[in-house]
């Protein structure tokens, strides 16, 4: 897992400055504990982190000089990683590349995999029972013959026996977990809908469990029960002969896993680690394919749970020995709180206001805790070593058979690899209590030596990725895989979401909305085309004559920013504004006084800017070539769409000149290659030739004598539709500019996102148009009927009498009406009258032009 370190470069113009510091900002922001010792220097002085545990930003002086060392907790592997994970891990990430390409620090990275938990032991344990299952209740196979085919058509199915317990594993599933139906409730699949929409309505509409609070994860998971359920109801009202076996038994996992582990998961034998190592194995696997495709480094260091299991037992008893944990009589060991506190330390340092927080302890307890009698002293105390019950892994150790518990497996790896003390410490927002109050409290209770040293000077908690007020969560279903939204879904790229994450601080909460999207394609884009042009400018661009030009005094000023913004916690918000406010004035600058040096000094800050930021692949950040990936054509296509483009140009000059003539067309054209036959070998030439012998042929054709004389026109439209549709569907772009030759550039998301933009509003206007036309026709005939008629039958029944013009004097039964009445009715009629007129006038005019039309067609004949 060990990555190849980069060589360090300066991006800045001033010097890096190292000076020793006695101040450490260790303390609680509310007091400074006497037992915090200041010690080591820092290379940047003025550098400034946000600290979980001062809740403040405070100088940052790693205990070494220019060395740091960093812990991470790392995935618990048991499913696929979604948007809020590369949340967590690329914004760790762009933080540990600006500490080593930027400030010039060596990191020292050490990460874990959690691959035994109670989630991991459930999820395990149920995949395995549940592939068994399968195994044993294989489906019914028949043959028929396909009609019409004559050939065999194997059909197969699930069988009845499978279906009924799906039926009972379906009842069994709604009961556990949407507790307000009750067992007295008619419930079949049928009446799924219905039962849900009488007592889940409320939260179905957008409302809360408990009236008067906002729904979040509570009501989350219950629209999360609810949608399994339905899936699983649907599958067993679906014809058998529908859904293929593994649809079915996809459909259904949910419910068939919760009660065959409720039936069968104690069976599991502690020793049988294959059945728990089969599941993480993959998803770890999987989890760094998607690290990678998020151009995320590996870690230094690698280390898991399974293979840490008789260190984590010895670093338990050290604690014990210690006199701050304690045996229960089921032979766990918990930590001891009371005990760890007279000691002198301070408890849930980072989050003080969630210790007693009953359901966070729970959650940190795991689903799989003890319940029933427990005799833990305390009930924030918290489960160091767990007896293993029947089903669940186990380790040896001297209380007996036993697994790790949550959070002292990174206590005891971390403390392995960095022993007493390490700089930072790093994880999602959501871990810091209990997980990482825990973690502090046990580490200092193992290291307690009279000295009192913490363990971790520098807590970064990322914040989170939401989705309509909910955080993204395996447990919720409420997220989108990373491999989804990469390679499916494609509605992200590597670099399109780092971009989002760095246009938002680290540690503040991020909800995705269309707004932000379209910010991050704009700066994306900005940096693409100001990467075309800063390399083209460098290459046609005056020397530097020695004097300092306003663009350099931007770029120093730029600089200069950019550094303040990374001093300053790593503010990338404002790095990024600053790259952008950088490019509007290298764009807005006047191109002739700009020197070489312009064009080059500052296309390379901006490379070098989003190297570091880990924006261009691994490429390194002390480049000295400006651009990054994505802004150039395949080599392959470079043979043929230069020529293609050089000579659109000169045809789209001349005909905008109004100068096309036939024999300047087959000029233009032959000193261009794009005519020649294909390879003798008969293999097909590229489809970038073939782009260009297609457009030098059309453009010979449009001077042939059965075209039009009107050149100029024809040519334009060629070139057009060369750039707007043939090229780009090659992925390849022309961009058209005043007095220079086009710009040769790939189709980027950015140009696809603007051309989608510019056809829905085409489309939308085409829609708008056609719908007032329909409305300009339908009031039009409305005024088809003349006035005289209108309130006469068969279009009327009201009215028994009219005076001359049809305007009614009485009604049906013969009585007068009202002069009131009778002036509404005229006031009907008199519009009815103007609507009629203009519908005989727009009729007389449609017939003279019809007739007009036919007269001049018979006249040339």
């Amino acid at each position: 897992m060990n990555h190849l370190r980069r060589a360090f470069c300066t991006i800045t113009t001033a010097a890096a400055v190292a000076a020793s510091s006695k101040c450490h900002p260790r303390a609680l922001k509310m007091s400074q504990p006497p037992w915090i010792q200041p010690s080591g220097s820092t290379h940047q002085p003025q550098l400034k982190i946000y600290n979980s545990l001062t809740r403040s930003k405070v100088p940052f002086v790693p205990l070494q000089p220019e060395r740091i060392t960093w812990y991470a907790c790392g995935p618990t592997v048991y499913d696929d990683s979604h948007l809020g994970h590369a949340r967590n891990y690329v914004t760790t990430d762009i933080i540990r590349r600006i500490l080593r390409d930027y400030f010039h620090f060596q990191v020292r990275f050490v990460m874990n995999i959690t691959d035994v938990d109670d989630k991991i032991i459930l999820r395990g344990r149920q995949k395995h029972l549940y592939d068994e299952y399968k195994k044993n209740h294989r489906y019914d196979e028949t043959s028929s013959t396909a009609e019409g085919t004559g050939s065999d058509q194997e059909t197969r199915y699930i069988d009845d026996k499978v279906r009924q317990d799906v039926r009972q594993a379906w009842h069994y599933y709604v009961q556990k977990n949407l507790k307000r139906i009750g067992p007295k409730t008619l419930l079949t699949p049928e009446t799924f809908d219905g039962v849900v929409e009488h007592f889940y309505g409320d939260i179905l509409a957008g409302g809360s469990l408990e009236p008067g609070t906002k729904p979040g994860d509570k009501e989350a998971k219950v629209k999360m029960h609810i949608n399994t359920a339905r899936s699983t109801a649907k599958a067993l009202l679906s014809d058998p002969k529908m859904l293929t076996p593994h649809e079915f038994y996809s459909r259904v996992n949910d419910p068939m896993c919760l009660v065959l582990d409720d039936q069968f998961g104690k069976s599991i034998r502690g020793d049988d680690y294959a059945v728990f190592t089969k599941l993480t194995k993959e998803y770890e696997n999987r989890f760094f394919q998607d690290m990678h495709d998020l151009n995320v480094m590996d870690p230094d260091d690698l280390v898991r749970v399974t293979e840490h299991g008789k260190e984590i037992a010895d670093f338990v008893k050290k604690i014990a020995d210690n006199k701050m944990a304690y045996r229960t009589t089921d032979g766990s060991v918990y930590f001891d709180i009371k005990a760890f506190e007279s000691a002198g330390y301070p408890y849930a340092r980072l989050e003080p206001w969630n210790r007693n927080d009953k359901e966070l302890q729970a959650d940190g307890e795991g689903a799989l805790s003890q319940k029933e009698g427990d005799s833990k002293r305390s009930e924030a105390d918290f489960a160091l070593w767990k007896a293993s019950k029947p089903g669940e892994p186990s380790w040896e150790s001297e209380w007996g058979p036993g697994r790790p518990g949550w959070h002292i497996e990174c206590s005891a790896m971390a403390s392995g690899k960095l022993g007493q003390q390490m700089d930072i410490h790093s994880g999602g927002i959501d871990l810091a209590f209990p997980h990482h109050d825990n973690e502090l409290a046990q580490s200092e209770a193992f290291w307690s030596d009279g000295n009192h040293r913490q363990w971790v000077n520098y807590f970064l908690h990322m914040g989170h990725l939401s989705i309509q007020g909910s955080k993204m969560s395996k447990s919720l279903k409420n997220f989108t895989t990373i491999r989804e939204a990469l390679h499916v879904q494609k509605e992200w790229t590597s670099r399109s979401l780092r971009i989002i994450f760095l246009l938002g601080n680290w540690k503040d909460g991020i909800e995705i909305t269309d707004d932000m999207v379209v910010e991050g394609r704009n700066w994306e884009d900005r940096v693409d085309n100001f990467f075309l042009n800063a390399i083209e400018n460098v290459k046609n661009a005056k020397a530097s004559n020695g004097q300092r030009t306003i663009m350099a005094s931007a770029l120093l000023d730029a600089e200069e920013k950019v550094r303040a913004a990374l001093l300053d916690s790593f503010n990338t918000p404002l790095a990024m504004s600053t790259l952008s406010a950088l490019i509007n004035a290298y764009n807005s600058a006047k191109k002739s006084d700009l020197t070489a040096d312009d064009h080059r000094n500052t296309g390379l800050f901006v490379t070098r800017m989003v190297n570091i930021f880990g924006l261009n692949g691994n490429e390194p950040a002390n480049t000295d070539t400006i651009g990054w990936k994505g802004i150039d054509i395949p080599d392959l296509a470079k043979e043929y769409v230069y020529p293609l483009a050089k000579m659109r140009d000169e045809l789209r000059q001349a005909a905008i000149a109004k100068a096309i003539t036939a024999e300047k067309v087959q000029e233009i054209v032959s000193t261009s290659p794009g005519l020649e036959e294909p390879p003798p070998s008969g293999r097909p030439r590229p489809s970038y030739a073939r782009a260009l012998s297609e457009f030098s042929r059309s453009a010979l054709e449009v001077t042939g004598p059965a075209e039009s004389k009107d050149l100029n026109k024809q040519i334009l439209a060629l070139c057009d539709r060369v750039r707007d549709v043939d090229l780009w569907q090659l992925d390849i772009y022309l961009e058209d500019r005043e007095n220079a030759p086009s710009l040769v550039r790939p189709v980027t998301e950015g140009l696809k996102a603007a051309r989608r933009e510019r056809e829905d509003k085409a489309r939308a206007k085409e829609e708008a148009k056609k719908k007032r036309e329909q409305e300009a026709q339908e009031k039009l005939q409305k005024g088809k009927l003349a006035p005289s008629e209108m309130f006469k039958p068969p279009h009327s029944e009201e009215y028994s009498a009219w005076d001359p013009d049809g305007v009614p004097t009485a009604a049906k039964d013969g009585s007068a009406l009202s002069a009131n009445r009778v002036k509404k009715l005229k006031k009907e009629w008199d519009a009815q009258r103007k609507a009629h007129e203009k519908y005989l006038a727009v009729t007389q005019q449609q017939q003279n032009g019809s007739t007009g039309a036919a007269g001049q067609q018979q006249q040339q004949s």
